[in-house]
């Protein structure tokens, strides 16, 4: 009897030992799950969209703040940082909520409709934008991103300082605590690289240059698979623009799907054709401006870039 009983007491000590072993292990693994749970949200809370935009003058933009319809709404979660060759009603090369950044403060480009847009298909997500641009500007000089990252020499003026505005920007994301991917570049440029003063061979080798170019900017923001979006330029042809054909041609093959040598993986151009001019503006200070898009263009051209983006993103789940 007193062995059994003996036999017994040492199997409820075992009993009792493992018991509270195992109530430490689920402890351990409660912590355990708890700060891998807490690094993850963590990290989603930090986790940053960001959205680029580059061009000339139809980039800067030619929208007037006035004319804006109230039925717009700025969503001002979203991130804007632009570049200090521009106008704002905000702090250049700061961040800030999202708002107007042209060449003066009265007007406006896509940055408020595409943001908006983006916020609105992403509302999980933080969504910011850096934006450069300079009207009149050209892709054969100006926006010449030399041959690769050490090459500054030859780098145009305007990819110079977009690639600036950038970094710093992508800096001061990380320094306030932010995780930034680099989404997606918003293009519309090429009236000055059609322009008869550029002469025809510019705008004949306009389609090698923006092919080079999506390349040069993935290289040099260490974004190889950055979606790069641009819209056709010149909706109507006219005497001053000689190489509207070859540039706006180009700007068909470059697309991804067009099966051309030119073609540019995860690149896609947008229609622009059917947006509202200049000279259908209100009171339009330049009523025979057939180049520039309206204030109604500009909000419509940056929903457009929004969506073609949203597109693509679903196209590489399916």
């Amino acid at each position: 009897m007193k062995s059994e009983k003996l036999v017994n007491l040492k199997i409820q000590l075992l009993r009792a030992t493992v018991l509270r072993r195992l109530k430490q292990y689920n402890i351990l693994i409660i912590i355990s799950c708890a700060v891998v749970i807490n690094s993850c949200t963590s990290e989603r809370s930090n986790a940053i969209d960001v959205f680029l935009i580059g061009g000339q003058s139809n980039a800067t933009g030619q929208g007037y703040m006035k004319n804006i319809p109230t039925t717009f709404k700025i969503d001002t979660t979203v991130l804007f940082y632009y570049s200090k060759w521009l106008g704002g009603h905000g702090q250049p090369m700061t961040w800030q909520p999202l708002c107007q950044a042209s060449e003066t403060p009265d007007k406006f480009g896509v940055e408020l409709s595409l943001g908006s847009k983006l916020q609105q298909l992403y509302p999980d997500r933080k969504c910011a934008i850096i934006k450069h641009a300079l009207s009149g500007s050209n892709l054969y000089e100006q926006w010449h991103p030399g041959e690769n990252n050490q090459d500054t020499l030859h780098f145009g003026e305007e990819y110079e300082k977009f690639i600036h505005t950038v970094q710093r920007g992508i800096k001061e994301l990380k320094n306030e605590g932010y995780q930034p991917t680099i989404r997606a570049m918003f293009w519309q440029q090429g009236e000055a690289d059609a322009r008869d003063i550029a002469g025809i061979e510019n705008a004949t080798h306009y389609g090698s240059r923006l092919k080079r170019f999506i390349q040069r900017v993935r290289e040099q923001l260490e974004v190889e698979n950055m979606l790069f979006i641009y819209g056709y330029v010149i909706p109507e042809p006219l005497p001053r623009f000689t190489g509207r054909e070859e540039v706006r041609h180009a700007q068909k093959m470059v697309d991804q799907n067009s099966g051309d040598v030119l073609s540019v993986n995860r690149a896609f151009v947008v229609h622009t054709d059917d947006l509202p001019l200049r000279r259908d503006e209100p009171d339009s200070p330049l009523p025979n401006d057939v180049v520039h898009f309206n204030t109604l263009g500009i909000l419509e051209l940056g929903e457009r870039f929004a969506l073609r983006y949203h597109q693509e993103i679903r196209n590489d789940f399916e």
